[in-house]
């Protein structure tokens, strides 16, 4: 579920261009008869401002958004796991969604549901944590003129916080826009990170490898 504004593509009526909506975007991997059974619960939440649900190519749904995410831009993003969606963390979700700047600026809350195969991988197999939440919020903040990127990042980073009341204040590592040693203690479990730590100690002790969300060595 990604909270956005819609952009200026022809499959969206123009009186919703430029306006605040809700994307339901999903994906099957499968029989697409078998997929049109499991989407269509989706289709029956209320009367879409556009539907394209349907089949494509995998690289194609990769690179759906790509035009929209031209290069040259300021961007950050930051993300918490979520422990459940009740009706007061919709509400919140709401509220910073209507808060978020209008365009130029692109500000979105996606929303990933999490579970299935993700679930099923023990916690110790993978440095990936957190596997047991049901959700993940992810915060995106983008402008095209870099001045104006602390007013986005002040809204995304308040959002990550008001809903992250909704979790374990964990954070994923791929939706990080900065670095700092609270977010790799908030991205890994204690005994991943010292698995990582471990790893860094024997491959990396000098640690060369620094400009990331950094894991530094114990030595």
């Amino acid at each position: 579920m990604n909270l956005t504004t819609a952009p200026p593509v022809p499959f969206i009526v123009d009186d919703w261009h430029y306006r605040k909506v809700v994307a339901v975007i999903a994906c099957w991997a499968g029989d697409i008869g078998e997929g049109e059974a499991v989407v269509a619960p989706l289709r029956a939440l209320g009367t879409p401002i556009s539907d394209v649900l349907g089949a494509i190519p995998y690289v194609e749904l990769q690179q759906l958004v790509d035009p929209l995410w031209e290069p040259g831009a300021a961007n950050y993003f930051t993300s918490t796991f979520l422990d459940g969606l009740p009706d007061e963390a919709v509400a919140k979700l709401c509220d910073h969604h209507r808060e978020a700047a209008d365009p130029p600026a692109q500000m979105e809350l996606h929303v990933h549901q999490l579970g299935g195969a993700v679930a099923r991988v023990p916690a110790t197999d993978t440095p990936f944590g957190h596997r047991s939440s049901p959700f993940l919020l992810n915060c995106v903040a983008r402008t095209a003129n870099s001045a104006d990127l602390s007013q986005q990042v002040a809204w995304a980073r308040a959002a990550r916080n008001d809903i992250g009341a909704f979790g374990q204040a964990a954070t994923y590592a791929n939706y990080a826009g900065e670095a700092g040693e609270h977010l790799v203690r908030a991205s890994y479990p204690p005994m991943t990170l010292a698995r990582l730590q471990a790893v860094k100690n024997q491959y990396d002790p000098s640690n060369l490898f620094r400009f990331n969300l950094n894991i530094p060595p114990t030595l």
